[in-house]
């Protein structure tokens, strides 16, 4: 995929004009894309290979958490059917779908998410929700209704607490774009073992493009760098290259693994 956008782009230089020279490329490179059919067809098999596998686990006896930090988790799980999804009967959860610093996770899971709404406002420019004081981007929420907003996420607040409160073992999953303080990753499983004292849990902590210092002996640092510049989950194209399948596929299995252990003990 570097290699098809790099060739698109060189042969698109004499094009004149940005925005016709951008929508020449985009066609070059589905053009291109054929030469990589043979590449595509395999990660799609492999794909599927491991999603029949992840939906055979008995889902009915585990929950998988996303902590945040943005919706890289909870979207990637749900995509390689580990996660259920919401019409399988999957609560959605605060952390799922919203860009949260670390600091304000640990924050708000320790106070009950108290002051959550106090400074909230509807980005015109952006059509989402914000809370500048606490960095929350509400990336997915465009519906410029306070009221209905302030609603949906106390019902997925509740929704968290619930599986915290229940006896199925849980799998806690954060990402983390850039470093990670281990200070606040241990305050993060310090307060999941409290919470969750009376069941089996397990958390994983993703990092990409940055760095973890050493932790809690507990947490299962995970610490990989993007497959290349550019690079987004969200980007279909991507998805079923041979590095973006590697990548999604390689952070799938170590959740995986994490899960299976604790459905053993």
């Amino acid at each position: 995929m570097k290699v098809l956008k790099f060739v698109a782009r060189v042969l698109t230089i004499p094009v004149l004009g940005h925005k016709r020279r951008k929508e020449t490329r985009e066609k070059l490179e589905e053009f291109l894309e054929i030469l990589f059919l043979p590449e595509k067809s395999k990660c799609i098999r492999g794909f599927k290979k491991a999603c029949a596998y992840n939906a055979s686990l008995p889902r009915d006896k585990f929950h998988i958490v996303s902590l945040g930090t943005n919706c890289f988790a909870r979207m990637t799980l749900n995509l390689w059917a580990l996660k259920p999804r919401k019409n399988d009967g999957e609560p959605t959860m605060p952390f799922d779908l919203s860009v949260h610093p670390l600091d304000t996770v640990v924050a708000m899971l320790k106070t009950a998410f108290k002051g959550y709404f106090d400074d909230i406002e509807y980005a015109e420019d952006n059509h989402y929700w914000i809370n500048p004081k606490l960095h929350i981007q509400f990336v997915h929420d465009h519906e410029n209704d306070k009221q209905v907003f302030i609603e949906r996420f106390q019902r997925r607040i509740k929704n968290l607490f619930d599986v915290m409160n229940d006896d199925k073992p849980c799998l806690f999953v954060c990402h983390v774009l850039g470093d990670a303080h281990p200070q606040k990753v241990n305050e993060l499983y310090e307060f999941l073992a409290q919470r969750c004292k009376h069941k089996k849990f397990k958390l994983v902590v993703a990092v990409f493009n940055g760095t973890l210092g050493k932790c809690n002996e507990n947490v299962k640092a995970y610490v990989r760098n993007f497959p290349y510049k550019g690079y987004s989950y969200m980007d279909k194209k991507i998805k079923f290259t041979k590095d973006g399948y590697a990548f999604e596929e390689e952070f799938v299995a170590c959740c995986r693994e994490e899960l299976l252990k604790l459905l053993e003990d």
